[in-house]
């Protein structure tokens, strides 16, 4: 049946951890990543990378483009080329008592040793201090061509995640 998913890993944080890894991409198949109420240690921007063979890559090869959605106040358009990651989503509170941060990406052309891997974003959380809602649309590319298998997910400025679910799914 097409749209199906395939649970390929998951990863449920109950106690604080500073980075998550999903790996398993092994076809050329679509992946999906979600992340579902998102809790930090302090208030923090999470980020993203790709890996290959399991290793997070740090090289000045990520290029991004989104719209910066915001409830209160204008968008913003948000982009910049050659950078060693990329934001995935906004800020997100520790002082928010539920779930915060949420997001679904789209992972293309992982598996392949010639193109390009790129993910798309779509992502929302609730900024409680400004009592608003913000969010993400738009995507990253890692621009070298070879494969990937996974996505490594951290806080930007070293904090700890304490709470949230990371699952990583195989489209088809």
């Amino acid at each position: 049946m097409a749209g199906q998913l395939i649970q390929v890993a998951t990863n449920t944080v109950t106690s604080a951890v500073a980075t998550v890894t999903l790996t398993g991409i092994d076809s050329d198949d679509v992946y999906m990543v979600t992340m579902n109420n998102l809790k930090v240690s302090a208030d923090d921007v999470p980020i993203m990378r790709v890996t290959k063979s399991g290793t997070a890559q740090s090289d000045s090869e990520y290029d991004f483009a989104y719209k910066y959605l915001k409830a209160d106040t204008s968008f913003a358009n948000l982009s910049n080329t050659n950078q060693t990651k990329v934001d995935c989503m906004a800020t997100i509170e520790s002082s928010v008592s539920g779930g915060n941060g949420n997001g679904v990406y789209y992972l293309y052309n992982f598996s392949s040793a010639s193109e390009y891997s790129f993910i798309t974003i779509e992502e929302a959380h609730f900024q409680q201090n400004q009592n608003t809602v913000y969010g993400f649309q738009g995507g990253f590319v890692h621009t070298v061509a070879s494969a990937s298998n996974g996505v490594f997910i951290a806080l930007d400025s070293g904090n700890n995640y304490t709470a949230g679910t990371f699952t990583l799914y195989r489209v088809v």
